[in-house]
């Protein structure tokens, strides 16, 4: 590795340069996930480096830089919460993100920004799910809601069918669940409804995490509840594994020391990277979501987010993950289902 002095002074001779050269020597840790992953909340002046939406944080652009002072920046950079214990933004060098020499090109680079003038919030103007979809993504919704009826109606060797399992076919009843089960003690989602409708016929179950088999079903039951209100019941017996998914919502977690709420209750309705924050309560009634042409449920969605974090994500089907579905959906209680809403990211 090189020294620390060689890479200053390879900065300092880069600061000679244009400044596309000097982003290029500090592409990497600005835009990777796994270094700073900086572009996923920030803005950067134009040509100082890539573009985004990203608003979760302040714009980086030189005056403020400048005025925050190398030292400063060095010191946001290593720990943002000694500074702001709520900040969004990780302890990049205390959880050993970034290396002390990595760190020190970023201050560098950022310190070197060009002032400009501050470019309009971009807030709202990224589409949410729910928006406006075009033929194509229509089809593709409708492709995996098809997929999922197919799944719901196919015949078990005894002659029933997944739908004989519950009322109405499954229809209206994706605003009930998750439940919680007074026999069982524990939370039951939809998923866990269904694969023990097919424990009950002696059918394999659906591994809950595949989007192809559980995850179709899921938005074709769910489909079946569309514009329905939710209403999930939260009996007194109940209100432990309640307040167990508000716990684990609001707890910071991994390397990146993100919670959930640090993003979807602080930033909700900024950007992160291209896409706008959810607010905790407007989450429930578009799950599942659709993407690449797959349903995305609430549990696959919540690993996706806890790998993002830099944390171990707990197993679909979990009961951790189950209390925080739990919670999520609580807070949306008398709002109507809309699933399936199609997203590219």
């Amino acid at each position: 590795m090189r020294s620390l002095a060689g890479v200053l002074a390879a900065v300092a001779a880069a600061a000679a340069l244009p400044c596309a050269a000097q982003t290029a020597s500090v592409a990497d840790l600005f835009a990777r996930p796994e270094k700073g992953h900086c572009i996923a909340c920030h803005q950067v002046p134009d040509g100082a480096g890539p573009q985004s939406n990203a608003n979760l944080g302040p714009r980086l652009e030189g005056a403020r830089m400048r005025a925050l002072g190398k030292k400063g920046i060095r010191d946001v950079i290593v720990d943002p919460m000694v500074a702001n214990p709520e900040t969004v933004m990780p302890p990049f060098g205390r959880h050993r993100l970034l290396e002390p020499a990595e760190i020190e090109r970023l201050v560098d680079y950022l310190h070197a920004l060009p002032a400009s003038p501050a470019l309009a919030q971009a807030e709202g103007s990224a589409a949410q799910p729910g928006d406006q979809v075009s033929d194509a993504q229509a089809g593709e919704v409708a492709a995996v809601v098809d997929a999922g009826k197919k799944l719901w109606n196919t015949k078990f060797k005894d002659g029933r069918t997944m739908a004989s399992c519950f009322p109405n076919g499954g229809h209206r009843i994706a605003t009930t669940y998750p439940l919680y089960d007074a026999r069982l003690k524990k939370i039951v989602t939809l998923e866990m409804a269904v694969n023990q409708c097919r424990k009950t016929h002696n059918e394999a179950l659906f591994d809950a995490a595949d989007p192809v088999t559980m995850g179709a079903v899921v938005a074709y039951v769910r489909s079946l509840s569309n514009g329905q209100k939710i209403a999930i019941r939260i009996p007194e017996a109940a209100k432990d594994r309640l307040e167990q998914g508000r716990r684990l919502y609001s707890t910071r977690m991994g390397q990146r020391n993100f919670a959930c709420a640090s993003c979807h209750v602080r930033g909700a309705g900024k950007h992160f990277e291209d896409a706008v924050l959810s607010a905790p309560a407007s989450q429930a009634p578009q799950w599942p979501l659709v993407r690449n042409g797959v349903a995305v449920t609430a549990q696959a969605r919540m690993r996706e987010c806890l790998e993002r974090m830099g944390a171990a994500p707990f197993a679909a089907g979990s009961e951790e993950l189950n209390q925080i579905e739990y919670y999520l959906t609580s807070l949306a209680n008398g709002q109507p289902i809309k699933a399936n809403a199609w997203r590219s990211k």
